[in-house]
């Protein structure tokens, strides 16, 4: 994360050298929304996933208008639902009166790049639609389960998280609103979907779980032109 920030700095100096506004930088912040099998209540198939919050940075090349290529790194963390979770789990199990859980979020970490088309549609305003593609780094998250059996059972038991590097694309519009010179607030919404694959060991076997993670961005931010 320090190196980002470093970049970022680097590129703010830069501008007082370049102002041909074939470069730009945003940093926008909003909603994180996931949706599908994401933000589903299934066991086994559903992540059981809520809405949170991101950050993204993109740094934009103007290279051939109006036509551009950007560089994108972005980070979301979505909670998760323990009171569903923890109603499904007691309806699924006939022999669980209740149960408290305990949860990590997912943090959908995301680095990607591809190619945007710029228009402008009014003297200010001007909207870029694009499409990306790179690596997302995400892990379940560690969960702490305490369940009462109307029996017997363990007072507790853990679920560990398990990482997984995979491909990621993006399909995004912006809306930019130029409010001097170099500087304009943009308005970010974007598509985002990957297929995780996450690699539990048990005393007998391997379980591979597989996953689908989708979720819209809807953000908010500034635009340095440089």
């Amino acid at each position: 994360m320090k190196n980002y920030f470093f970049y970022f700095f680097l590129l703010l100096s830069f501008s007082a050298f370049s102002q041909n506004n074939k470069f730009s930088v945003d940093v926008s912040s909003g909603l994180s929304l996931p949706i599908g099998k994401y933000s589903g209540q299934v066991l086994n198939e559903g992540s059981f996933t809520k809405p949170g919050g991101n950050v993204l940075i993109n740094i934009n090349w103007l290279a051939k208008p109006p036509f551009g290529v950007r560089i994108s790194i972005g980070g979301s963390m979505h909670p998760v639902d323990v009171a569903s979770l923890g109603w499904v789990k007691v309806a699924s199990d006939p022999f669980l009166s209740d149960i408290s859980i305990r949860s990590d979020p997912y943090i959908p970490l995301t680095a990607m790049g591809g190619f945007f088309y710029e228009k402008a549609i009014f003297q200010k305003v001007k909207i870029q639609g694009g499409v990306y593609a790179g690596m997302m780094n995400i892990q379940t998250p560690y969960q702490l389960n305490k369940p009462k059996y109307y029996l017997f059972g363990p007072e507790y038991f853990e679920i560990t998280a398990a990482k997984d590097y995979t491909f990621v694309y993006q399909i995004s519009l912006d809306l930019e609103y130029e409010i001097r010179e170099g500087w304009s607030l943009i308005m970010h919404s974007s598509y985002n979907h990957a297929n995780a694959e996450f690699t539990f060991w048990t005393a007998n076997d391997i379980r591979v779980d597989r996953r689908p993670i989708s979720y819209i961005l809807a953000n908010f931010g500034f635009r340095l032109k440089l």
